[in-house]
């Protein structure tokens, strides 16, 4: 007989409190009428576990139980009209468990009365929500986000694409980056070479950069070399797709990249990972959280990481320090203050690109070896010591009227030293130029974030009226030397040769101050629940200054720009979940500096229109979309024909797309993921030097990429705890540039598997990335850059 253990040692709750926002206005509606509301259900047999999440998503009701008590648990099909307690009793019939509803209304499970007075297992307490913006995502397809609108919205009323990774698919795929999280999303292209120093991505076929990334709905960094983010510290990763300055002001046209923090949690959390894999990888990771008082007032969560490991280049690290601590205090449901700090510090090296020859293009002398490192050992160093603090803060003055604020500093150190290399002498072996560059960067940034939210309701009209106004303060300066260097033969180096002295580098080393104004107006107007309006507007004001770091000459004084963005979108609502939209939305970049004729640049604009369908049943794990658009960027800098010193503004891209993604529940035990991009990105416009350039695809961005996943669950087979996956990634051929030569990058395909077992608190996993071990070019960007070789991570993880 096994020993009943009092609750607080139990495992932990297994959390079911999903429900759609149609379901918690049900719920509310019940209570305060004193009585519940029955709805239809029209569950199958099922899992009971899976059949009480969908009552619980369903209902909007609250459901906990302890997970040891519904593994390997069936329900029998739930159909009919019920209340959610009716719901519940139905599911659990003959399962040898019986409902039990707490004194705070909170539903619960229980064993039934056993012969001879054994003992009965507490059920463990947990306070649930339905799914939010900020908060833990259940499966792969999500239902709202905030990150298209800054307000709490079903995507399938928000008129533009969007796609939504939840740290549970971070865990399942074990990404390990920006780039990973993204590699199963249409629309993203990896930029190989900067992959250890920054977050580096082609959006709708234009190159991001910082203007790109976002934390917590605020932009996140200042200059491209502000390190990479940590995804153990992450709860969504969210990409609004194309144009969207009018929410977030001064960004590229490819889209928003909004990362979520992990939040304070009421709910105990204790969980513990040992990792280790191939290039001598070692790590250690944690995440805790829970309630510091008895009323849940006060939530904590402290997320930290250590790792050592070296990378499939040789004399390249990937060594990681990360912590995040995070407070909460909500003494109402109409308020809440959410501190938030991080601090991360990266130790690594930044790999310059290859030549063509000897990756894409022949060389006699082979293939270069794709681990060969071209820099100096001892010299080449990523140093990267970033940390951040602020807070979210929240305000319900009544039901309709709602106040939010954010504020957060940021600052990171960089020590960047880095030797380049540009061509091949004729031997094809030996580098025919290669030099050193010490370099500092140091950056940092204020931002802020306030808006109001209104809900008002006139006739058949539903607004939600959004007014906000953000400001943000970014700093950053680069001081830079440059030291002579030898040759190396890329075949068979020889490193240790002294470099010479460091000199100034003055032409690339400045600091930049620049102001940031913005101000913007949205309407979200839903008519007769089938049709969503939305309406934007936004003004920008950005004021830059910038100054030779070593001269203190003066590059840009008080230099001014302004633009006004806007936004408009429709959708049409369908009774059986199908969701078609339209839309139409612009963004701007601010351009410093000036022309021939002394007139200051205009800011570089976006413009994309966007016809989409999506499909999410009422209740379901499913999201199906489908979207074209046309995307162009105007007013960009190219060489001035008359004088190449300067530059002129009448350069002109476009890209044209289809994208298709499929995230759902398959049966019972399976999970998918599919996506689809055609990407036509072409030059329109250039410089008068470069005709030729007009008509040509844009580098880096293939017409195709593919890809697909899949994981499945052994319960039918009498192993719960036993989960298997595996995908493919197809990417097309691409343009490039290596070191000044036009080259055609070869398309790939890569194929990823996961195995994992759960027993009790223990959860083990193995992970691979390019199973195959292909050995492949990413991209060339200046230069050419290997793809990553087979990764293997085996991870051990604890959670009680």
């Amino acid at each position: 007989m096994f020993p009943v253990r009092p609750a607080p040692q139990l495992a932990a709750a297994f959390f079911i409190a999903l429900a759609v926002p149609a379901g918690i206005a049900q719920a509310q509606a019940g209570a305060q009428s004193g009585a519940p509301t029955a709805q239809r259900y029209d569950l199958p047999a099922a899992p009971l576990a899976e059949t009480l999440t969908r009552i619980a998503r369903q209902s909007g009701h609250a459901v906990s139980v302890d997970p040891a008590l519904v593994a390997g648990r069936q329900a029998p099909a739930v159909a009919g009209t019920y209340t959610p307690e009716q719901a519940l009793r139905q599911a659990l019939a003959g399962s040898g468990l019986e409902l039990r509803i707490t004194a705070n209304g909170t539903f619960s499970a229980r064993p039934l009365p056993q012969a001879g007075g054994a003992t009965l297992l507490e059920p463990v307490r947990v306070t649930g929500a339905a799914e939010s913006s900020s908060g833990p995502l259940h499966g792969y397809a999500a239902r709202v986000s905030a990150t298209g609108t800054k307000t709490d919205t079903p995507i399938i009323e928000t008129p533009q694409s969007i796609t939504v990774v939840g740290a549970e698919e971070i865990e399942t795929l074990k990404a390990q980056s920006l780039q990973d999280a993204l590699g199963y999303v249409a629309g993203v292209s990896r930029a190989e070479g900067q992959d250890r120093t920054s977050d580096s991505l082609f959006l709708r076929g234009f190159r991001g950069s910082q203007g790109n990334y976002y934390r917590d709905g605020t932009l996140y960094t200042v200059n491209i070399y502000n390190g990479r983010q940590e995804l153990y510290g992450l709860e969504r990763v969210e990409f609004l797709k194309g144009a969207a300055s009018v929410l977030y002001g001064a960004a590229p046209p490819g889209g928003v990249i909004n990362t979520v923090s992990k939040r304070p949690t009421t709910e105990p959390l204790h969980e513990l990972n040992v990792e280790a894999g191939n290039f001598r990888r070692k790590q250690i990771s944690g995440d805790f959280g829970g309630a510091l008082d008895d009323e849940g007032k006060w939530s904590y969560r402290l997320t930290a990481l250590k790792r050592d490991s070296d990378t499939f280049i040789d004399h390249v690290p990937d060594d990681r320090t990360y912590v995040a601590p995070a407070l909460k205090w909500q003494p109402s449901d109409a308020t809440s203050l959410t501190l938030l700090a991080e601090y991360q510090e990266d130790r690594t090296v930044y790999v310059y690109g290859l030549p063509g020859q000897g990756t894409v293009l022949p060389n006699p002398n082979g293939r270069i070896p794709r681990n060969r490192f071209t820099g100096e050992p001892g010299f080449d160093k990523f140093i990267m010591k970033r940390y951040s603090i602020g807070y979210l803060f929240e305000h319900a003055f009544t039901d309709q009227l709602k106040l939010r604020n954010s504020v957060r500093y940021f600052h990171a150190d960089s020590t960047y030293f880095s030797t380049d290399i540009w061509q091949l002498q004729a031997d094809q072996r030996h580098t025919a130029d290669r030099g050193a560059m010490p370099r500092w960067d140091r950056s940092s940034a204020v931002v802020t974030d306030t808006s109001l939210q209104y809900d008002a309701t006139t006739g058949p009209l539903r607004h939600t009226l959004l007014a906000g106004l953000d400001y943000s303060l970014p700093r950053h300066e680069t001081e830079r030397y440059l030291r002579s260097n030898t040759n190396i033969d890329l075949y068979d180096p020889v490193y240790g040769v002294p470099l010479g002295p460091a000199t100034p580098f003055p032409w690339s080393s400045s600091k930049t101050d620049m102001k940031r104004l913005g101000v913007y107006l949205q309407d979200q107007i839903k008519i007769a629940d089938k049709w969503v309006l939305l309406l934007g507007g936004r003004h920008d004001w950005v004021t830059v200054n910038e100054r030779n770091f070593f001269t203190g000459e003066k590059v840009a004084d008080n230099e001014k720009s302004q633009a006004f963005t806007g936004r408009a979108g429709v959708v049409y609502l369908a009774d059986n979940g199908l969701a078609p939209f339209l839309s139409y939305s612009e963004s701007f970049e601010p351009t410093s500096g000036q022309d021939r004729q002394g007139s200051r640049f205009k800011p570089t604009t976006g413009e994309q229109y966007e016809a989409g369908l999506r499909y999410q049943p009422a209740g379901s794990d499913t999201m199906l979309s489908a979207a074209v658009y046309q995307l162009t960027r105007k007013n960009v800098n190219v060489a001035d024909p008359f004088d190449t010193n300067y530059e002129i503004q009448a350069g002109q891209a476009r890209t044209r797309g289809l994208e298709l993604e499929a995230r759902t529940r398959v049966g019972r035990h399976a999970n998918l993921i599919a996506a689809y991009a055609y990407t036509d990105a072409r030059t329109l416009k250039a410089s008068p030097l470069q005709p030729d350039e007009v008509g040509k695809r844009l580098n880096s961005v293939p017409f195709n990429q593919f890809s697909v996943w899949g994981d499945y669950g052994f319960g039918a087979f009498g192993l719960p705890g036993l989960r298997v996956g595996a995908g493919v990634r197809y990417v097309g051929s691409t343009r490039g540039m290596a070191h000044g030569t036009a080259v055609e990058v070869p398309s790939f395909t890569l194929f990823d598997a996961m195995v994992s077992y759960t027993t009790g608190p223990w959860r083990f996993a193995l992970n691979a990335t390019n199973l195959a071990d292909k050995t492949y070019i990413g991209s060339c960007t200046y230069g050419c850059f290997y793809g990553e070789p087979r990764r293997v991570i085996g991870t051990a993880t604890y959670r009680w």
